[in-house]
């Protein structure tokens, strides 16, 4: 999910600067690509003002064939004789600009809904891929660590085998010297640890 820092009051920003405007908060790991998320927000901010801007001109067109209404019914009270008839053409001709005028504007507004979807189906996608990038690189790292750990404990136990293996021509050459039951413990698998952190001490058995 994405957190906004703010939200603008849409009383006092139009809808497109408000879609510009918009900001989110950085992840620390596998974070949105803002510059991807700002681009497509530019995007549909400029899609919705031309909407706006359309809707603009359909009100305008509206309100000229309002005034030219009010001048054919003005010319209507000259030519009372045809007033009928001229009459019942004016309102054919107003219901059928608003008709138009509605289906524009229901047309704009289905556009705009369908785009704000599209966005937000898009915006979902970018989090879910982040997500799924995040729990990869994790599971990565942590074999990483065990790896290393398991080289760390392969080296120790090398180390520990080859100091207490005497060289050849020393004293004592050949004879078990004498060993650590720390170490020992360590090394023997058969040992039972000690609440589950290591094995128990020579002192304790």
């Amino acid at each position: 999910m994405i957190d906004t820092d703010h939200r603008q009051d849409p009383s006092q920003r139009r809808m497109p600067d408000s879609i510009r405007d918009e900001t989110f908060q950085r992840r620390v790991l596998g974070g949105l690509d803002q510059d991807e998320v700002y681009a497509y927000l530019d995007r549909l901010a400029d899609q919705v003002e031309a909407a706006e801007q359309e809707l603009s001109g359909t009100l305008a067109e509206n309100e000229r064939l309002r005034r030219e209404l009010q001048r054919v019914q003005g010319e209507l009270d000259e030519y009372e004789q045809i007033g009928d008839r001229v009459n019942e053409q004016v309102v054919d001709l107003f219901s059928q600009a608003q008709l138009v005028a509605e289906e524009m504007v229901q047309d704009v507004r289905r556009d705009a809904r369908e785009r704000i979807d599209q966005a937000r189906a898009h915006e979902r996608k970018i989090v879910e891929q982040a997500l799924d990038t995040a729990g990869k690189q994790v599971s990565t790292y942590a074999r990483s660590a065990q790896d290393q750990m398991r080289s760390i404990l392969d080296t120790f136990a090398t180390e520990v085998d080859r100091l207490g293996t005497p060289l050849a021509g020393e004293a004592g050459a050949g004879t078990p010297g004498p060993t650590d039951p720390l170490v020992d413990d360590w090394l023997d698998p058969q040992t039972p640890s000690r609440n589950g952190r290591g094995p128990e001490s020579a002192g304790s058995r």
